[in-house]
C-alpha cells in the first residue's frame, strides 16, 4: 500500500472547501476499504479509489486543492 502525507480527514476537507465535491469510505464487494469521491448530491462520481494516495493524486490535479493541502506541508 502506497502512503500518503495526508488523512482521510485532511483529503475531505480540501474537497469540501475547494470544490463541489466530498469523499466518502466505502468497502468493496471483497471487504476491503476504498474511497468514493461524491458529488453536491451524493452521487459516486467515477469509480471507487483503492487508497488514499489515489485520492491524493486525483484531487490535486484541481490546483485549490493542492493549495489546501500543501499547507499542511509548511511546518
Amino acid at each position: 500500500m502506497r502512503s500518503t502525507l495526508y488523512t482521510f480527514q485532511q483529503l475531505n476537507d480540501a474537497l469540501t472547501n475547494c470544490t463541489a465535491f466530498y469523499l466518502t469510505r466505502e468497502t468493496t464487494e471483497d471487504g476491503d476499504q476504498a474511497y468514493a469521491l461524491r458529488d453536491g448530491c451524493g452521487d459516486q462520481d467515477g469509480d471507487l479509489f483503492e487508497d488514499l494516495y489515489d485520492v491524493q493524486s486525483y484531487i490535486t490535479e484541481d490546483q485549490d486543492c493542492f493549495d489546501y493541502l500543501y499547507r499542511f506541508n509548511a511546518a
